[in-house]
């Protein structure tokens, strides 16, 4: 699922958040890049690939939870839960996620801010603008 060509994006959202909706229109206006949206709300991931998509953020599971969530203070915080136990609520309770995220090639990243797609195509190739050590 996440095995991705050069030039396109994965974006991983959840339309049922306004934030989420307006990212997604910010990334659809990249225009050096094939956008493959998947909508939570519409088309929930199987643990294997919420699995994956830890692995290509390099994070534990736990941090995919958006601490925001109610169900998340309600029901994760302060509880001892072993993956398979995250891997099935975030499967079920897909509001749980934090989105948005977008997958490239090499890496996956959240987005912050729907504004922090703003450089993704000088960024994706390369080119890191702030970065004092290119």
């Amino acid at each position: 699922m996440f095995d991705m060509k050069k030039n396109e994006i994965k974006f991983i959202y959840n339309s049922g958040k306004k934030d989420d909706r307006e990212s997604y229109g910010y990334v659809l206006s990249l225009n050096k890049h094939k956008i493959n949206e998947l909508d939570v709300a519409r088309t929930p991931m199987t643990s294997t690939q919420i699995s994956e998509l830890a692995q290509k953020l390099n994070i534990p599971i736990i941090e995919l939870f958006d601490e925001k969530s109610s169900y998340y203070r309600d029901n994760i915080v302060g509880k001892d839960m072993d993956e398979n136990d995250l891997l099935t609520i975030l499967k079920a309770e897909v509001d749980c996620l934090k989105t948005p995220i977008m997958v490239y090639a090499d890496k996956a990243v959240f987005l912050e801010s729907k504004y922090d797609t703003n450089n993704i195509d000088i960024a994706i190739e390369g080119i890191k603008k702030f970065d004092t050590n290119q």
